[in-house]
């Protein structure tokens, strides 16, 4: 089970978030999550209401293409189907430092609004 301290702290200082202090007062935070036969999220997070998180996990860099844009246009039509403010897309890797470039020229590629946002971050070895 995800601690909503340490994951509001995540959302917070990691990602970014600046959504008021009251948002945070809904936390909502699945694991395992399948979107397709092909695509599982490690977590689908909702902060309330208003930001829609999917956070994979992803190591090899010749399925980042593929993957990407499948998580992408899923967090997208969720984000806009369910009234989300925004969405953020995280990867979760053993090596951002060789994925984050790949990753972020597909993002870019993909043509996405400024609503959502893609990270790319280690993953700690609990996660």
């Amino acid at each position: 089970m995800i601690d909503k301290t340490q994951l509001k702290l995540f959302v917070q200082k990691t990602l970014g978030c600046n959504c008021p202090e009251e948002v945070f007062e809904h936390i909502d935070c699945r694991a395992d999550v399948n979107l397709d036969a092909e695509i599982a999220l490690d977590y689908e997070i909702n902060i309330g209401n208003r930001l829609l998180i999917f956070a994979a996990s992803i190591d090899q860099a010749d399925s980042i293409r593929p993957i990407l844009s499948q998580l992408v246009r899923a967090g997208i039509k969720k984000r806009d189907r369910e009234g989300f403010n925004r969405f953020r897309l995280v990867l979760l890797t053993k090596r951002p430092g060789r994925l984050a470039k790949e990753a972020f020229e597909v993002f870019d590629s993909l043509g996405v609004d400024e609503k959502a946002h893609l990270h790319v971050i280690r993953r700690l070895p609990d996660m």
